[in-house]
């Protein structure tokens, strides 16, 4: 920071220099604390659900959505609200029965002092009062057995026991059965064809067989099963009558050189009889699978060899033959129809009620067959071609987390033979499989880390700086912790926030070479013969007439005061674009970005504390080693330090001749570049939106991943995965506020309920309004009639019609008086609508199906002091007293729209803008008492979509200003700056560019990743630009060579170590540590070489000189010209590393090492330095050069 070149901190760095102890061992202790005070306090952080978080809060969608969740939780049973008056009437009279205080009225909202952490919700959620529940189950009760239903007709209805077109020619031979093609086209209302008796009656005969055939199959009865004491075995076969997705299960495939060959023959029936073998051999299949009560066996597997070795009577599936799979085939194609026009169901035997053959029925073997174990493609009307590509295995194992070990073996073991393999299973353990894989991939994170403390180790010699930087770094996240939940008091960890531990270790350690390396050029510099005189004004004023000028307290605080400012920069840009991901309505990047930027803010506080501690430390325990005892290694240190010096002055000539010499191609080169990825990014192909509302947890090619892709090869995962055939529903609100007054940082903190006080229905213009707009929704292009037989959709239509009855009906024996609930006219005294209103909706929701399934409708509360709560029970007639105040506190109006359901974004957006423009019109024309009403449709992942599209670009922006003021403010030159942002710009759009030729989509690590990129692509095009205004020289291509000299090294070694770190995480088997590994190397590649190449040949060919369009600071010009230094003009050398300033990230120690000529000592070395206590050790430094200048010199200008 700025504030280490004041006099004011000579104080510190005499308490670094003098009293390192303390400081080291005081940090140390607090850091410590920090994290056991916040591993203990708060609970440690839960991963078991991935997905938590993914949800927008706080916008417009965001807050309907919240508002609607809180709705549907006060409503029936869980809360005040209630569908139905009658239940609250009769949880009235319970409360009133025994005795239960009443609960508060729900005036302007509920839930009071809701707590913003998780583990206060779950001590609600145990602490919750029994009496609510007792309620509400005596309700659900009452209801249920109110629920009588008419059962269903056993009667067969289906096809008047007609045959369909099958055609047999030897019925004593079953393996002959095959369908017979239609060569003739039907012609409906002509008759093209003659019909021949004998023909006929021959036709009908063969029919008659083969049915007479499949009956004399001897299927296993399930009379045995009938028990309800628990599955029993059905002759040895299945458990139960019929396979469930709770159940475990396998998708197989063909594979070999007959990979194109269906599964349904004979050779592929053995090989999965063969592949079910293997998947209940392993060691703990027993302990986990349903077993039969009456031999305690496991459960018999749910597949199609199974199912052909049970119609053909054989007990094992390896006694098959091609007859009995052609006879499975025939009784399939026979019963197909029946299946196919849903005649079937997996309750035929149990219910009776389904329209299809006893053949077909029994045992449920053909739907199980077609529904669950083969896939769509299979088979299709009107067609007898047979082709099976996947087919699915289900073992008699419940999914459930307990079950991973018994994953882990499946997974040790090849689910495969030689022609059929599992490609992919669902076990219901994505989750629990994420949060192990997250802890266990650790090592990829910690091998990056012993990478690059090996290159601290290499640069130092000394194992004790090294363990000293690896605790910072370690520190630093538990100090980020503790802040991120006892300061911010952020209940919510995501998992992405251990993404953070893999760019804090490239920070930190870019940080620890930073400063190791200016303290050796310290050295190196104070102790040269000619550098006394060019030293002397870079100490502050105390310092400098010290009388021991070369103690350990002058040494630190000329190293301070140039790395704390260059670590500030580099720190201070990338934690501004973690911080800047806060601006973001996506609750798990709002978290990253908090935790990371607080990551990066505590690594600097260490690195300015901790780490001159640790020096200091190691100079006073190592500086007085005999030199002897190390010579043999560092006889062996030099001789690869030399090694890679000739590697390194090669390599950076050669790049500095190319940008000298061809500025203007490497401009061409990298502008073309730039102009293609803005054309990829913001035109054609684009960063697209996310598709499919599943988020990917492993890669493409997990078993896990592949069944989310296939499930909807089966039908009975289609309803669940095609979403195709629903349309969006419009829901329209009043009498609730959308407003989330909850925890933006908490996605378990919903907030409260909040109440419309001017909401009012039972007003004369309320009436007339809500019937004008359910007449006008009606002719709206985006409306869909729902076909509900003689009911309206409307409830105030409903209403009407239910006002319009006589008073005294003269068919009804009790001649009961409904009075004033009759032979009304519209619209009705409020008082009349108030006290009729309950009556309808009970009524309606008594005898109508339709009214019970639907959320629509007025919810009814309790009046806060009613005069009377009586309740009238009689027999099975409820009826309503009149001194019962019911208030109407919210009602929903719901329609269907003809627009379906779609992940993609352009059509939902259409439909939310189309309703909601056509809502806001109407509400403007609705009277006051329901101009609060608010639209809601399934929006939760179109909500997604959205703000990722806009919070990302909101994040970018406020990212690169900040990039700018930083960049302003240590330049301090205004066309420099503009160079920076325009290298910066165009590393970000090649950037994007290559994720999206990858495949990437905007999703939510997709997001924090393009934000998190500007922080990490600023720090190249920061330390080019420093130090091209730190130069001496004031021509251009003067200028532009010393910053090459200087810089090329350090800036490869930042961008090598960060990427190779990035590098590991691609060999994790989760997809966010995959994807955050590509990210950093792409962007480091990416930015060094347009910082490398196109900044400095844009400063080559059009950089300012001579001080042109320079800034400055009142103040330090001030104290410039009070105390000028003498300026000295820069002559070429050979010394490269000790004439740099600010040098960027992890990188440094190439350079430190990259001089024949001038070979600086590890800190380790014996250095000849005036100690503390004064004693002197040997340093060999004679062959320092005499012309050598001091590279930390003030400027004067």
């Amino acid at each position: 920071m700025l504030c280490f070149d004041s006099e004011k901190m000579n104080w510190y760095y005499h308490v670094l220099a003098r009293r390192p102890y303390l400081v080291f061992v005081s940090i140390a202790v607090c850091c410590v604390a920090c994290t056991i005070v916040g591993l203990i306090t708060n609970d440690l952080p839960d991963f078991s659900d991935p997905t938590l978080g993914f949800e927008t809060r706080g916008t417009e969608l965001g807050k309907r959505l919240t508002a609607w969740h809180n709705l549907e939780q006060e409503t029936d049973g869980n809360g005040q609200l209630f569908s139905n008056p009658l239940d609250l009437l009769q949880k009235l009279k319970i409360e009133r029965t025994r005795g239960l205080p009443r609960q508060p009225h729900p005036n302007h909202h509920r839930r009071k002092g809701q707590g913003r952490k998780h583990k206060n919700n779950k001590r609600r959620k145990e602490h919750k009062k029994p009496d609510q529940t007792d309620v509400a189950h005596i309700i659900n009760l009452n209801r249920r057995l109110k629920a009588t239903r008419r059962p269903l007709s056993d009667k067969w209805l289906g096809d008047s026991g007609v045959f369909r077109d099958f055609e047999v020619t030897n019925d004593s031979n079953p393996s002959l059965l095959k369908p017979t093609q239609h060569s003739e086209p039907i012609e409906y209302g002509r008759n093209t064809t003659s019909v021949d008796e004998d023909e006929h009656s021959e036709r009908v005969q063969t029919k008659k067989s083969t049915w007479r055939m499949l009956k004399q199959a001897k299927l296993p009865n399930n009379d045995l099963y009938a028990s309800k004491d628990g599955p029993q075995s059905i002759e040895g076969y299945f458990c139960n009558s019929s396979p469930h997705r709770g159940y475990s299960h396998f998708v197989v495939q063909r594979i070999g050189p007959n990979a194109t060959d269906s599964l349904f023959d004979l050779n592929g029936m053995l090989a999965m009889c063969q592949l079910q073998e293997q998947i209940s051999s392993v060691d703990s299949y027993e302990a986990f699978c349903e077993r039969e009560l009456l031999t305690s066996n496991c459960c018999r597997a749910w597949s199609l060899p199974n199912y052909a070795a049970l119609l053909a009577n054989k007990s094992s599936c390896f006694d098959l033959t091609t007859e009995d799979v052609r006879l499975l085939q025939s009784l399939l194609l026979t019963c197909y129809d029946y299946f196919h026009y849903l005649k079937l169901d997996n309750n035929c035997n149990e219910h009776n009620r389904c329209y299809a053959p006893k053949e077909c029925t029994q045992n449920n073997l053909v739907y199980n067959v077609l529904n669950f174990l083969s896939d769509m493609s299979f088979m299709k009307p009107n067609d007898t071609t047979v082709y099976l590509k996947y087919a699915m295995i289900f073992v008699p194992i419940a999914q459930s987390n307990r079950i991973l070990h018994l994953y882990h073996e499946w997974e040790a073991i090849d689910l495969s033979n030689e022609l059929v393999e599992v490609i992919a299973m669902e076990l219901g353990l994505e989750n629990e499989l994420f949060s192990e894989l997250l802890l266990t991939d650790v090592w990829l994170v910690s091998f990056g880390g012993l990478f690059v403390m090996a290159c601290v180790w290499l640069y130092t010699g000394s194992a004790f700086i090294t363990l000293m930087s690896c605790l910072a770094i370690c520190f630093s996240l538990g100090l980020a912790y503790f802040v991120y939940t006892m300061v911010f008091e952020f209940a919510f960890f995501p998992y992405m926030n251990l993404l953070a531990v893999v760019v804090i270790i490239g920070i930190g350690a870019d940080d620890v070479f930073l400063f190791l390396k200016i303290w050796q050029c310290v050295l190196a510099e104070r102790f040269s013969k000619t550098s006394t005189l060019n030293t002397q004004s870079t100490l502050p004023t105390a310092l400098e007439h010290s009388e021991h000028t070369e103690t350990l307290e002058n040494l630190m605080a000329l190293t301070m005061r140039h790395a704390a400012a260059s670590m500030f920069v580099t720190s201070v840009t990338t934690a501004g674009a973690f911080f800047a991901s806060y601006s973001s309505s996506i609750t798990a990047i709002k978290c990253f970005g908090i935790f990371a930027g607080t990551v990066v803010v505590t690594n600097y506080l260490l690195m300015i504390t901790w780490l001159p501690a640790s020096v200091s430390i190691m100079e006073r325990l190592f500086a007085s080693r005999i030199a002897c005892q190390q010579q043999l290694t560092q006889k062996l240190l030099r001789s690869w330090k030399k090694s890679i010096d000739r590697f390194c002055v090669m390599f950076e000539q050669c790049i500095t001749n190319s940008i000298m010499n061809y500025a203007y191609l490497w401009l061409i080169i990298f502008a073309m570049l730039g102009a293609a990825s803005a054309i990829i990014v913001l035109w054609y192909p684009g960063l697209q939106l996310p598709q499919q509302p599943h988020f990917q947890l492993f890669v493409s090619h997990h078993p896990f991943e592949i069944y989310t892709k296939l499930k909807h090869q089966f039908w009975f995962a289609k309803p669940m995965q095609d979403m195709e055939n629903l349309n969006m529903t419009m829901r329209f609100v009043w009498g609730v506020q959308a407003v989330d007054d909850g925890d933006y940082t908490n996605p378990n903190s919903y907030g409260n309920l909040h109440y419309d006080n001017n909401f009012n229905i039972s007003s004369k213009r309320a009436q007339v309004w809500l019937r004008n707009f359910c007449r006008d929704m009606q002719q709206q292009p985006f409306y869909q009639p729902t076909f509900v037989f003689l009911e309206p959709i409307c409830f105030i239509d409903n209403f009407i019609r239910f006002m319009d009855r006589r008073c005294i009906d003269d068919m009804d024996e009790t001649r009961e008086d409904r009075t004033p609930c009759c032979d009304a006219q519209f619209p009705y005294e409020p008082h009349i609508f108030e006290q009729c209103l309950p009556q309808c909706i009970s009524d309606d929701l008594s005898r109508s199906r339709f009214y019970q399934q639907s959320k629509a409708g007025p919810k009814f509360a309790a009046a806060l002091n009613p005069q009377a709560d009586e309740y009238v029970d009689s027999g099975s007639n409820e009826s309503f007293s009149s001194s019962q105040q019911l208030l109407v506190k919210a009602l929903i109006l719901e329609f269907d729209s003809n627009v379906g359901y779609s992940t993609i974004y352009s059509n939902i957006k259409l439909f939310y803008e189309s309703v909601e423009s056509w809502f806001q019109q109407k509400l403007s024309t609705a009277p006051l008492e329901l101009r609060g009403g608010w639209f809601i449709s399934d929006l939760k992942f179109y909500n997604l979509q959205d703000t990722l599209s806009h919070d990302t670009i909101v994040a970018i922006v406020l990212a690169m200003a900040a990039s700018l003021i930083v960049l302003l403010c240590f330049t301090l030159n205004l066309i420099i700056s503009i160079y920076a942002v325009i290298t910066v710009s165009l590393t970000i759009f090649n950037t994007v560019a290559v994720l999206i030729l990858l495949g990437w989509q905007l999703n939510i690590l997709e997001s924090i990743a393009v934000s998190t990129a500007i922080g990490l692509a600023v720090d190249f095009s920061l330390h080019y630009g420093i130090h091209y205004r730190l130069s001496h020289a004031k021509e251009r291509v003067a200028a532009t060579q010393f910053v090459l000299s200087r810089i090329i090294g350090p800036t490869v070694m930042a961008a090598a170590t960060t990427g190779f770190a990035g590098g590991i995480m691609m060999a994790s088997n989760i997809l966010p540590y995959i994807q955050i590994g590509i990210f950093l190397v792409v962007v480091m590649v990416t930015s060094w070489l347009y910082a490398t190449f196109f900044l400095m040949s844009m400063l080559k060919v059009g950089g300012p000189q001579y001080g042109f369009m320079q800034l400055g600071f009142p103040k330090l010009r001030k104290r410039c010209t009070a105390k000028p230094s003498k300026f000295y003009e820069r002559k070429p050398s050979q010394i490269i590393a000790s004439e740099q300033l600010l040098t960027p990230t992890s990188s440094a120690i190439v350079e430190m090492v990259n001089s024949e000529t001038h070979e600086l000592a590890s800190l380790n070395s014996n250095s000849q330095i005036r100690t503390i206590s004064g004693t002197e050790s040997g340093h060999g430094l004679a062959s320092l050069p005499t012309d050598i200048e001091h590279s930390f010199q003030t400027v004067n200008h």
